[in-house]
């Protein structure tokens, strides 16, 4: 039984109707295309279908549903297709006779089935493709036909651009989901950063307040003259409290001044063999009974770099040699080839293996050293001062033999540029 034209066109609208449904579910540009080129065959009862897209200048047949394979894959410039006539006319190319029509490349239709097609432009207002309809034997589409592709080509196009801002959506809200990941974890080590200062400055500051509180009171009982050397005794404890707790405060200071990037370099020209001896007498007073630097020089002695950062960084090595060694600490320094190389050497706890990685985290404390005072901001700021050196520090430790850090810092000084004061 042969279907009438009434039964045709609400077959034809179920279709669509159908369609749009399954289009409104994809969630991808390969599954409209999978769904419209299949469609497009049912509607216009054609050989073959295909899908073409617009990249700037050139149609590519991104896929097609045919009897037999023709473009799919291939790129034309688009003022030489039909595809392209079509989305540069907006609107469809009706074509009976493809080697009667001067839109048809007839060379690139010879090889194929092909002898009548149907294109319609994707979206009419600057389309973004086309699809294309064609049969085997030679036919005039009717305008059924060319009204039911066209109106698969619109619901395409919202289809298409549904998709479109889906994935702008989703891109959107992964973007915010990661930034909000970000700031939490961003808070997340806030938090633990504050937490830790917190239990540092606590514990490093709790020993010398102690000190300070507890010589007070006894001060306060010395009050006869004959009794002034003991309270002077703890005065001098006082002092000595006081300034170990503004040494902290200047450990806590100087790590936020350099990871704010707010200390800046000054170089200039100075004698290194002089600057060491000097950096290491003034340390004399922390030294233990009969501990001594060892201090050697080689090569050239004038060079230029930020002498005041270079003696935090020196001062911080031999403070730590000092603390976890009871031996002679070794200070040697060497210039040669534009470069400074220092070497501080202990006989001390050293670094167990395991940890070693963390050496220049911030606060960090090695599990031997945890009943000695410190705020482990020390190693934390020799790297970031020796970083704005331009320089490198490496280390090597080995547990109850001692430790030794190598420093290598570029010398930026012309031999021809050293004044006589330096010398």
């Amino acid at each position: 039984m042969v279907a009438t034209g009434v039964e045709t066109g609400l077959l034809s609208m179920e279709l669509l109707v159908n369609t749009v449904q399954q289009l409104s579910m994809a969630r991808d540009l390969e599954s409209v295309m999978r769904i419209v080129r299949k469609v497009a065959r049912e509607l216009t009862s054609a050989d073959g279908a295909t899908f073409v897209l617009r990249e700037d200048q050139f149609c590519f047949y991104a896929d097609e549903d045919a009897i037999s394979p023709l473009w799919k894959g291939s790129r034309f410039p688009i003022n030489i297709c039909v595809s392209g006539w079509a989305m540069l006319n907006k609107k469809p190319a009706i074509i009976e006779d493809i080697y009667n029509d001067p839109r048809v490349p007839v060379d690139a239709y010879r090889p194929t089935f092909v002898k009548s097609l149907l294109t319609v432009p994707i979206r009419t207002i600057d389309p973004i493709g086309s699809i294309g309809c064609y049969w085997a034997n030679k036919r005039m589409p009717s305008a059924e036909e060319v009204s039911l592709l066209q109106a698969l080509a619109d619901i395409t196009a919202v289809s298409i651009e549904n998709i479109m801002v889906r994935n702008t959506l989703e891109e959107k809200v992964m973007e915010r989901t990661r930034e909000l990941a970000e700031s939490l974890e961003r808070e997340k080590m806030l938090s633990e950063k504050k937490s830790t200062f917190l239990s540092a400055a606590s514990h490093e500051f709790r020993t010398p307040l102690s000190t300070i509180l507890s010589s007070v009171s006894l001060a306060e009982q010395y009050k006869d003259e004959e009794q002034l050397d003991k309270r002077q005794k703890h005065f001098d404890r006082i002092k000595s409290a006081v300034k170990g707790l503004m040494d902290i405060q200047n450990e806590f200071l100087s790590v936020d001044q350099l990871e704010q990037g707010k200390v800046e370099t000054t170089k200039e020209v100075f004698n290194i063999e002089k600057f060491l001896q000097e950096v290491a007498e003034s340390l004399d007073g922390l030294r233990k009974a009969g501990q001594h630097f060892r201090i050697a020089h080689n090569g050239d002695n004038i060079v230029m770099l930020d002498k005041k950062i270079l003696r935090n960084v020196i001062v911080n090595l031999l403070s730590n040699a000092i603390k976890y060694s009871n031996k002679d600490i070794v200070l040697n320094s060497s210039v040669s080839d534009h470069e400074i190389r220092i070497v501080v050497k202990d006989s001390g706890i050293g670094i167990p293996k395991e940890q070693q990685a963390d050496v220049f985290g911030k606060y960090f404390r090695a599990s031997n050293a945890r009943e000695i005072k410190g705020t482990g901001l020390g190693l934390n700021i020799v790297k970031h001062y020796v970083d704005l050196l331009e320089g490198t520090i490496e280390f090597e430790s080995e547990e109850n033999v001692g430790t030794t850090f190598t420093i290598a810092i570029p010398d930026h000084l012309h031999k021809t540029e050293i004044p006589s004061s330096a010398l």
